[in-house]
């Protein structure tokens, strides 16, 4: 059907036409097959907790008023016995809304029922000589966490910076043109172990509670 359309655009307007509407042609099917792409790659699937849909094998996504949380764990799932807790996170607002996250505010409930908070840069410093290679080895195997549209400015969430390359921060602000994406650490008495967590994080007028499973 488009190439006998093009034909006829052809006959009728002349070569020259014909080239205009050919490219005019093309720019559209390249809008709209991105446009698709994009809507393929958002489907999620709801749980059993409110406000949280499964984007991924080992991602989870938290909808909230104020924010939108998606967290990775595929790190943390091969790394259950580790001392610490290494999560990946992404993190931007609705339309029209603003959110502050603080370091302060962001911890994890452990299957025991202890809350641990996110660890201090002057902690991740004393543990980096053990930690690093760790942290190399979650750079390859962490999932892609653009799940939102291109025209949001990308941003760091920088809680942990590698000791003497740079100044972390304790609090991060995300909007609806911003998403940040970074890396949470807890250091877990005993070490992490198979169960339920509740990462949880405390924000301006809104909590965000997504519970993470690990199996055995």
């Amino acid at each position: 059907m488009l190439i006998a359309f093009l034909a006829e655009m052809m006959r009728r307007k002349g070569d020259a036409m014909y080239s205009f509407e050919v490219k005019r042609i093309s720019t559209l099917c390249f809008v709209l097959v991105a446009a698709i792409g994009f809507v393929g790659c958002s489907s999620a699937e709801p749980t059993d907790d409110p406000g949280v849909e499964r984007v991924g094998k080992y991602l989870l996504m938290h909808k909230g008023p104020q924010s939108e949380v998606v967290v990775g764990y595929r790190f943390a799932q091969q790394s259950l016995g580790s001392d610490w807790l290494v999560l990946e996170m992404a993190m931007t607002s609705p339309p029209n809304q603003t959110a502050v996250m603080k370091r302060e505010n962001v911890a994890v409930k452990t299957p025991a029922g202890e809350t641990v908070l996110l660890a201090t840069q002057r902690e991740f410093n004393e543990a980096y000589g053990t930690l690093q290679s760790r942290l190399r080895a979650a750079d390859v195997v962490r999932d892609p966490m653009n799940y939102w549209p291109p025209r949001k400015s990308e941003c760091a969430i920088r809680f942990f910076t590698t000791p003497g390359t740079g100044v972390s921060f304790d609090e991060v602000t995300v909007n609806d043109f911003r998403a940040c994406e970074g890396r949470l650490l807890f250091n877990i008495p005993g070490g992490v172990q198979a169960g339920r967590y509740i990462l949880t994080i405390g924000l301006d007028t809104s909590e965000v509670e997504i519970p993470i499973t690990f199996a055995q």
